[in-house]
């Protein structure tokens, strides 16, 4: 065979996609789930599955495609209160006849045999409900709860590839949840080859906070992401935002952020840090970390640019009130009461997972679309005790937000018995960093301030004394020493 009729193979064989709607999910399978074929979701229960399941259902809805869901496990008004409190208008949809919900649960008190009549009157319902719709998609929800009609699993594992014949004759695309059994490859592992693609949930638990986990187990005629990816279930929806692929990619931008210190500025080559770059401001405790991340917050609503300030060891009242005894007034920017530049978050970090902290933020991200996002601080992020596990962490949520041109402003308490050193190991990728100490000398406190490091920029390789003021945070000159103001 020449080398242009196998490509002609290779273009033949591969199969149109149809997104699901999952954010994220669609990247992982490149484009969706094989389009008029049948996908598999598997997993225990809790992992997610009937969610995403009416995720795909609704968004096809959203698209005008008619669509039929079948349920073998709980009722039609369960499933529509699912999708509601998803947020996801399902039973708008059925009012308005797009789409149908099919009631398929097995009675107990039948006895079932696995003859094929059985299968085909199911199977004729279900395509009479397709012809009356023109459905384009499908969803069979647990089909594995039929396994209680049947008297011998194997016959059911037969019937089920009979099924997914049937669902490619009518080119629909289906999408079929499963429950993970403990025995799942020796009782419907057939399936997994069967099907046109694959998808695994999971959960995992560590240090008694839960993750759900997704994989790609395959995905017949296209690419599809390898990793197993976290993903977010809660009342806003599934959200899922993978890191895939080995290139470095970042939105570079030749503007420049003002700090809002007018010294510091100069400092860093006389324009601030660039845009869409990660800084990252490390200190003891008193150095005045977060009064010069809420300085640069400032200038940034000032300059039009809309900030989500994520606080992770003060409440959003806390840090408006003690910010304010330094005349930092974030007040007239706030997105309740302001102009709606700042979004203020305040979240309490042993709560939650790494996993979660990342999805929420870049959901919150996604949502939101601001052009700085401050981490104050990230070392509250950061338990040394998880082997390494919230450096990796960092630094995908760090890359994460560069390749989205978000500018990253990152506080990091320093402890006083290691001698201020940085415990993170994330400098590789912060752009600017600097270092605040104090000093003291002299019957008075004095706090020093030193840029380690400013990637692409010309800055001062002086040490500076700053004070925190009634005004702001002020930079002195070269050599200069003042008092309080």
């Amino acid at each position: 065979m020449s080398d242009s009729e196998k490509g002609a193979l290779a273009r033949a064989q591969m199969i149109d996609s149809a997104p699901t709607g999952v954010q994220g999910l669609d990247f992982v399978l490149d484009g969706g789930v094989p389009m008029g074929r049948p996908t598999l979701l598997r997993g225990g229960p809790g992992t997610g599955k009937t969610a995403i399941a009416l995720n795909f259902f609704c968004y096809g809805l959203a698209q005008d495609e008619p669509s039929v869901l079948v349920t073998f496990d709980e009722s039609p008004q369960a499933l529509i209160g699912h999708a509601e409190a998803l947020g996801l208008p399902l039973t708008e949809y059925i009012e308005a006849g797009k789409a149908k919900v099919l009631d398929m649960r097995p009675d107990p008190g039948d006895v079932v045999g696995g003859e094929d009549i059985e299968l085909s009157a199911i199977m004729a319902r279900l395509g009479y409900a397709l012809d009356q719709l023109g459905a384009k998609r499908l969803v069979v929800d647990a089909i594995d709860a039929m396994d209680s009609a049947y008297a011998q699993t194997v016959t059911l594992r037969s019937e089920l590839a009979r099924v997914f014949d049937w669902i490619r004759d009518r080119d629909v695309t289906t999408l079929i949840t499963v429950g993970e059994a403990p025995a799942f490859s020796n009782q419907f592992g057939l399936e997994d080859y069967v099907a046109d693609c694959v998808i695994l949930l999971r959960q995992e638990m560590m240090q008694r906070q839960m993750t759900r986990l997704l994989r790609v187990l395959k995905r017949r005629g296209g690419s599809h992401g390898t990793n197993e990816f976290p993903f977010l279930l809660d009342a806003k929806g599934v959200f899922l935002a993978p890191v895939t692929g080995l290139d470095l990619q970042a939105t570079v931008s030749p503007g420049r952020h003002s700090t809002g210190v007018a010294r510091l500025d100069e400092m860093l080559g006389g324009g601030g840090p660039y845009k869409g770059s990660a800084m990252m401001i490390s200190g003891q405790s008193g150095t005045g970390k977060t009064s010069i991340a809420v300085q640069f917050v400032r200038s940034a609503c000032a300059a039009g640019e809309p900030v989500l300030y994520l606080s992770f060891e003060e409440s959003a009242d806390e840090l408006l009130r003690n910010q304010q005894s330094a005349g930092l007034d974030l007040s007239p920017y706030l997105t309740s009461g302001g102009n709606g530049l700042l979004t203020l978050s305040p979240i309490l970090p042993s709560e939650i997972g790494w996993e979660e902290h990342l999805l929420r933020i870049m959901r919150s991200v996604d949502q939101l679309e601001p052009q700085v996002v401050v981490l104050d601080p990230i070392s509250a992020l950061a338990d040394q005790r998880r082997n390494g596990q919230g450096k990796e962490m960092l630094m995908r949520l760090f890359y994460m937000l560069k390749r989205s041109g978000v500018t990253v402003v990152a506080t990091e308490l320093l402890g006083d018995a290691n001698g201020g050193v940085s415990n993170l190991e994330v400098s590789s990728i912060i752009d600017v960093w600097i270092k605040l100490r104090r000093d003291e000398h002299g019957g008075r406190l004095r706090r020093m301030l030193t840029v380690v490091k400013a990637r692409g920029l010309p800055t001062s390789d002086q040490v500076s004394e700053y004070r925190i003021t009634n005004s702001g945070v002020v930079v002195d000159a070269a050599g200069s020493v003042g008092g309080e103001r």
